[in-house]
C-alpha cells in the first residue's frame, strides 16, 4: 500500500488540503469550507496509507479527532518550529499546506502533544510531567474531568496520540529491517554518537562513498563549509557557513556530536572537541570542526569498509 503525505492548513472559514506521494509529487491540491462534513469528505476518497500533518492551533484537536478514524496517522507540529512556512515571502494557504505535507514526507517537524494538558487545564485539572501521556497515568487524570462529554473529547485526543506513537514505532521497525540490506549501516553504528537513525540517514542521503572526490566537497554538501564573498579585493561580508547543500546531513552530524559529547565513555570526537576548543577558544568553531570530522570519518569508514577507529579521523 502506497503512503500518502497530507498537509492540512486549517482556517476558521476554509481549509487547504495537499497530498503528496512518496516521491513528493502532488496528487491532491484543493480547498473546502471548514466543517466536520467537509473534513470527512476530504479524507474519505483518498486511497493508500494516509499520514496527515497540521499545525497545532485552536482547531487542531477538533480536526484531528474527526479525521483520525479515516487515516493511518495524524501529527500536530509547533508553528514556531516551522520557520520554512512562517518566514517564507510566498505565504498562502495552498503553499502552507504543501509545505506541511513536504515536512511530513521528509520527517522534518517537531510534534507536540501539549494540547492534552491545555484541554485538561481548561477543566481545572493541572498535571505536570509526562505521566499524563502514559496509559497508566491517564486514567486518574481522566477521572478528574467531571463532564462525560468533555471526558470523551479528551479521550479522542489520547486516541490520536496513541496512533501517532504506534505509527512512529512501526516506521522505525520498518527502517531497521530495511537497513539490514546495507552493510554500511552496521559499520556506521560503530562510530561514537551514531545510532541506527543517523546511520540510515547518512547512507540514504549520500548513496555511495564515491559520490564526492574530496572531503571538502562533502563538507560543502553537508552545509559545513565556510563561504567567503568579496569584490575588488574587499570582503562583502563576514565568512559564514555555506547554505547550499543538504541541511539534513548537517543535522546528522550535529546529533552525532551531541550524543558523543554526552557519552560517559571517552571517545575520539570528545578529545577532538577539547583540542579544538583549546586552540580556537570558541565553542561554536570547535563544534563545527568536530562535525566535519564526524562526516569525514563516516566517509572513510564507508570507503574502507572498516569499523570506527581513531586513526580514521582526519
Amino acid at each position: 500500500m502506497s503512503i500518502v503525505y497530507v498537509g492540512l492548513d486549517l482556517g476558521s472559514s476554509n481549509f487547504q488540503q495537499v497530498a503528496l506521494n512518496h516521491d513528493g509529487v502532488s496528487r491532491v491540491n484543493r480547498d473546502f469550507r471548514t466543517s466536520e462534513s467537509n473534513l470527512v469528505k476530504a479524507f474519505s476518497d483518498l486511497k493508500g496509507e494516509i499520514h496527515v500533518h497540521l499545525e497545532a492551533g485552536e482547531l487542531a484537536p477538533w480536526a484531528a479527532s474527526i479525521i483520525a478514524p479515516l487515516v493511518t496517522r495524524v501529527v500536530c507540529s509547533h508553528p514556531q518550529s516551522n520557520a520554512w512556512i512562517a518566514k517564507d515571502a510566498d505565504k498562502c494557504d495552498r503553499v502552507d499546506a504543501y509545505k506541511l505535507a513536504e515536512l511530513l514526507r521528509l520527517n522534518r517537524f517537531k510534534e507536540v502533544h501539549y494540547k492534552l494538558k491545555a484541554r485538561l487545564r481548561m477543566q481545572g485539572v493541572i498535571v505536570s510531567g509526562e505521566r499524563v501521556f502514559s496509559s497508566r497515568g491517564r486514567k486518574p487524570v481522566l477521572a478528574e474531568v467531571k463532564s462525560p462529554d468533555l471526558r470523551t473529547a479528551i479521550t479522542q485526543l489520547y486516541t490520536v496520540l496513541d496512533q501517532s506513537v504506534a505509527a512512529q514505532a512501526e516506521a522505525r521497525l520498518l527502517m531497521l529491517r530495511a537497513a539490514q540490506a546495507f552493510p554500511e549501516i552496521r559499520i556506521f553504528r560503530t562510530a561514537p554518537g551514531i545510532g541506527p537513525i543517523g546511520a540510515c540517514r547518512f547512507s540514504a542521503y549520500i548513496h555511495t562513498p564515491n559520490r564526492f572526490s574530496s572531503t571538502r566537497k562533502l563538507w560543502k554538501y553537508c552545509r559545513l563549509s565556510v563561504s567567503h564573498r568579496s569584490s575588488n579585493g574587499k570582503p562583502l561580508r563576514r565568512p559564514r557557513l555555506d547554505r547550499s547543500g543538504c541541511g539534513r546531513l548537517k543535522d546528522v552530524s550535529r546529533k552525532a556530536f551531541d550524543v558523543a559529547m554526552r557519552s560517559r565513555q571517552d571517545n575520539g570526537f570528545k578529545r577532538a572537541y577539547q583540542r579544538a576548543l583549546e586552540t580556537t577558544h570558541d565553542a561554536t568553531h570547535a563544534r563545527l570542526t568536530v562535525q566535519r570530522k564526524i562526516i569525514s570519518t563516516l566517509r572513510a569508514m564507508w570507503l574502507n569498509q572498516t569499523p570506527y577507529s581513531d586513526e580514521l579521523m582526519p
